[in-house]
């Protein structure tokens, strides 16, 4: 293995951090178990005997034993109803016939004493069944006898990640064992440096951090891992969230869904469920938009709920819309049953709820506790406040006002993530308990929010629309205007105040033009290629119709078509408006055609969030700008004055993560300022809770700053290159990048330098690439980019993971959306006939090139010098082409250029290469054993052609050249692993891979030395 962390020193660790809190350690060959069981069933016995002393006496324990087995292993309904089952059984919920016939509930696990039962952490845990291949868990944590945790682990200096490993647990454990996951509450993926735990199957990007929230910040690395193992793998942590956590969505029509707690999630249900159990009344929740505190008000719920000592209380989610009525109810149904949730249809209804003392959940919204009626004096009703900022007042008649007069006695929790710009607002004064820290019972940051990548960082672009205007000549002409229709002064000063307010500049033709120009044109180049879709937000609804149709007037030109085309995903994408529109008779009646129905507006939000729906824009002015959560929306365009948390809660909507069916990331969100509101939202952000908050609250940033600090150090590397000959940055081509390595190779220094400014332009330019501000720069980021790659293959194992974990894999795509082809001379010589003739002698040719010594030889490894490779060469084409044949001359003579070059030690690099690449294809075009199986590599794992180019490479063949070879025969491994539907696509898939490498060392992907690059790979695989 590589030097390094292994992997299995990184296992010993956790297994080290875990035995302190309680975990015993049984290596997984020593588990009494076969392998084909899923649960240690002496263990699991003897758990039940324990935990049901006075009862377990008169069952058959064997027999219950099979029976919680046999549930375990019952999968048909698929992995996340069979979850939800073993997680009932688990939770003691489960009913068991003794044998006279009474049922009783066992419990299997005991919650209130964790300690009190079986703990064991194994590694290595085989499972196999016959007729599949057996795998093998890094770690597996078990209580009494069952698999609660599964941990998968790469090395922390391996090339691989934390995704790899959790791919590796959805993709291949749990598809071929799934049985085996229905008692996991989750699995946990690490590569030493980050660790991050999901539900098994899920998505990896669900799978999220586990911290705390009283921890440094700044914690990372092994030191953040290893807090990270001391709080999650906690029995008592593991134990509760299995018992009051994982919550399922399996009674609706869509697809199931397992909830996991985020940490900070988990910390404020469980504060808040102190505070009811300790008599208090109230408590604000401070968690950053986007950060989930709608879950997190159902796992409050569920935990109250579950709770004997609450008495059984009714909670009532509120909110100031139906949807988070909808987001709810489906988890909630599959946890108690319709008979425990409730949804109120009108205020008459809600009425009769509470005075019927209903309990268990009801989901409703502010508006139904109008007219509500007062003193419901049942104490132990709770109430949990969503968006409490907007609604709550303190006002007797609002709402809110009424809502409290009627449950004088209930217990009030506000949930806000927007900043208040003070403490004396109704917000505070509502919810905020004074013995709490700033008021607020729990916080979760700005900051912690985008450490976590629970939320993206929300970039400003300020595009202000600039106008001219003449009062004096403009006043003159209303003047007359006035004069010829006889007007007096009281119908002057109303059609001044009609027509001389913002909305006329916003209505004027032209502006709705080069707005929705502008909004096209910006979201076309960027946000639409990486399948992220717009929400506009128009200043009013006249406008938002106007600008729906400009929008689809634009989509539907030329320019347009000429994307759609290039990016290949639709035929053509549309805008749709979405306004709140009344059905009364006063209602505009240009407004009614766009009067959107519930379940029509349901079927319009969906359609947006689908990826590779056309519908890509929505239009809105106020609907949608507060509670809409669409993790796909990149960009929003604003073009209405805001202020306050009504802005604040519009320029989050684009702050969700959200990777594409694609693999593409998102990193930030985009906010399109068209109105100049960069001073207010900086007022907006500000959070008066935390002491030194920064400057944009710590996710908000001005484009302009970035594209400043992209120019400056863009303008260092200028500088640190300025004595390389001849280079000139707006050529981005081979040469370009060979010249700069050999400059920093000469300059010791250098390389560190350029790659530390390189690194920091990696992380700006996603930020801004499409600010026309930097539009000059891109050529020269691209050839950095190339130079940069080489850098990075030549960098330790320890280095490699250092910039990999800071760059992430936006980095190369970057590189590659960015790179531009450079022509290389085509070669004047006739190129051979490709066909796919003598595949084996590859093996025979790596035998003579690298001969493994047998085991009484030496240790002399010294390689073949260039004439006796080629003498080997010769000597293999003896064996199979007749001398004197028209074939053997050919091939002589390719090989005799190629020893002069060798000889002549020539400077020409992509010559040599480009010969080299020839030759091998020419001895696998030699001799055919289509009796033989294909092998293309040695036991080292190196291609045929980065050996040639190892041991014989000329002098003047840098790291760029030896580089491309080994990429080459990489694509070699990845093309043969890979099962193809058919040979075109598999020949389709092979140019693709072969473009992509050259793309990468600015190379053209067409004529030489690409043709002969393809001819090579096709080659290894291609059969008569």
């Amino acid at each position: 293995m590589a030097k390094g962390v292994r992997e299995r020193e990184f296992q010993n660790l956790m297994i080290q951090w875990s035995l302190p809190m309680g975990w015993g350690f049984t290596a997984g060959r020593s588990l009494p178990r076969e392998t084909t069981q899923t649960v240690v069933t002496g263990q699991l016995r003897d758990a039940i005997v324990r935990l049901n002393p006075g009862v377990i006496d008169g069952f058959d324990v064997d027999a219950v034993v099979e029976e919680i087995v046999a549930t375990v292993n019952a999968v048909e309904g698929g992995l996340v109803r069979a979850n939800e089952q073993v997680v009932h059984l688990l939770r003691g919920l489960k009913e068991f016939r003794d044998a006279d016939g009474v049922w009783h509930a066992l419990k299997v696990i005991d919650f209130e004493h964790p300690a009190a039962n079986t703990l064991v952490v194994s590694d290595e845990v085989t499972i196999t069944v016959p007729g599949k291949t057996s795998r093998r868990f890094d770690l597996v944590y078990w209580v009494n006898g069952l698999p609660l945790v599964v941990v998968e682990v790469k090395s922390p200096t391996a090339k691989s990640g934390w995704t790899d490993a959790a791919r590796e647990i959805n993709d291949v454990y749990v598809t071929e064992y799934p049985w085996f996951f229905t008692p996991n509450v989750f699995a946990v993926a690490s590569d030493g440096l980050k660790l991050r735990f999901g539900a098994a199957g899920a998505p990896t990007n669900l799978w999220q951090p586990f911290r705390s929230t009283a921890d440094d910040e700044n914690l990372s690395g092994q030191a953040d891992v290893q807090r990270s193992v001391e709080l999650l793998m906690n029995p008592v942590t593991i134990l509760d969230m299995l018992a009051n956590f994982a919550l399922f969505e399996t009674s609706g029509g869509g697809v199931d869904k397992k909830y996991l707690p985020r940490y900070p999630q988990m910390e404020a249900a469980h504060l808040i469920h102190e505070r009811v159990l300790e008599g208090g009344s109230k408590g604000l929740i401070w968690h950053h938009q986007g950060s989930g505190k709608t879950l997190l008000m159902v796992f409050a719920a569920s935990l109250l709920l579950a709770d004997t000592r609450t008495e059984s209380p009714t909670i009532i989610l509120l909110s100031d819309r139906t949807q988070l009525v909808r987001q709810t109810s489906g988890v909630f149904t599959s946890a108690m049953g319709d008979a425990y949730f409730h949804q109120p249809a009108t205020s008459a209804e809600l009425r009769a709820l509470l005075a019927d003392d209903v309990r268990g959940v009801i989901s409703t919204t502010v508006h139904k506790f109008a007219d509500a009626g007062k003193n419901l004096t049942r104490g132990n009703i709770i109430v949990l406040v969503d968006e409490a900022h907007r609604t709550q007042s303190a006002r007797s008649k609002s709402l809110a006002g009424q809502m409290r007069a009627a449950l004088p006695h209930a217990k009030f929790f506000g949930m806000t993530g927007t900043p208040v710009r003070n403490l004396a607002t109704d917000t505070f004064a509502l919810f905020g308990e004074e013995s709490d820290p700033g008021r607020v019972l729990h916080r979760y940051s700005v900051s912690r929010s985008l450490l976590d990548e629970a939320t993206v960082p929300v970039l400003l672009d300020p595009h202000p629309v600039a106008f001219e205007i003449d009062d004096q000549a403009l006043q003159a002409e209303f003047d007359q205007f006035a004069d010829d229709f006889d007007l007096d002064d009281p119908d002057r000063e109303n059609l001044s105040r009609k027509f001389g307010r913002l909305t006329s500049v916003f209505a004027n033709p032209e502006r709705i033009h080069a707005v929705c120009q502008h909004i096209v044109d910006h979201y076309l180049a960027g946000a639409y290629r990486n399948g992220l879709k717009a929400q506009v937000v128009a200043f009013n609804r006249d406008l938002a119709v106007a600008y729906t149709g400009k929008i689809n007037e634009l989509l539907a030109g030329f320019e347009a078509s000429q994307v759609f085309a290039e990016v290949g995903k639709h035929d053509w994408i549309t805008a749709e408006v979405n306004i709140s529109v009344s059905d009364s008779k006063d209602e505009d009646p240009a407004m009614r055609p766009f009067r959107l129905s519930e379940a029509e507006e349901e079927e319009q939000k969906r359609r947006f969030l689908t990826p590779d729906d056309p519908l890509c824009f929505l239009v809105v002015t106020a609907k949608l700008m507060t509670g809409f959560d669409a993790p796909n929306e990149g960009v929003l365009y604003l073009d209405k004055p805001l202020k306050a948390h009504t802005l604040f809660q519009t320029i989050t909507r684009p702050n969700r993560t959200w990777v594409s069916p694609t693999g593409f990331v998102k990193t930030s969100g985009v906010v399109v300022d068209y109105i100049g509101l960069a001073e207010e939202v900086q007022r907006a952000v500000v959070d008066p809770t935390e002491k030194g908050a920064g400057k944009g609250g710590g996710f908000v940033t001005d484009l302009s700053e970035l594209v400043a600090e992209f120019r400056t150090t863009f303008a260092r590397i200028e500088d640190l290159l300025a004595d390389v000959d001849g280079l000139d940055l707006t050529v981005h081509g081979y040469e370009s990048v060979r010249a700069i390595n050999v400059f920093l190779d000469a300059n010791p220094g250098s390389a560190e330098v350029f790659t530390k400014d390189y690194r920091l332009l990696a992380r700006l330019y996603p930020l801004i690439n499409m600010d026309k501000r930097i539009t000059k720069y891109r050529e020269g980021f691209g050839l950095f980019g190339s130079v940069y790659t080489t850098l990075f293959k030549k960098s330790s194992d320890e280095e490699r993971k250092e910039r990999l974990a800071e760059l992430g894999p936006m980095v190369l795509e970057i590189i590659n959306a960015h790179v531009h082809s450079f022509s290389v001379v085509a070669s004047h010589e006739e190129p051979l006939a490709l066909d796919a003739k003598g595949i084996a002698i590859l093996k025979e040719l790596l035998a003579l090139v690298r001969p493994k010594p047998d085991k009484d030889d030496g240790e002399d490894k010294t390689p073949p010098s260039a004439a006796e490779i080629l003498d080997h060469i010769k000597a293999a084409l003896d064996k199979g082409v007749e001398p004197g044949s028209a074939k053997y001359t050919a091939l002589a003579e390719r090989i005799k250029r190629l020893r002069d070059r060798i000889i002549q030690n020539s400077q020409d690099a992509l010559g040599f290469l480009s010969e080299a690449l020839r030759v091998a294809r020419a001895i696998v075009d030699a001799q055919k054993h289509p009796d033989e199986a294909v092998v293309v590599l040695d036991d080292d794992h190196v291609g045929v052609l980065s050996r040639i180019i190892h041991d014989h490479a000329p002098p003047g063949l840098t790291i760029t050249e030896r580089n491309l070879a080994e990429e080459i025969d990489q694509v070699v491994t990845r093309t043969l692993a890979r099962s193809w539907d058919n040979a075109d696509a598999r020949n389709r898939g092979v140019r693709r891979a072969t473009a992509t490498v050259f793309r990468h060392y600015a190379l053209k992907p067409v004529g030489e030395p690409y043709d002969s690059t393809v001819a090579y790979i096709e080659a290894h695989y291609l059969v008569d």
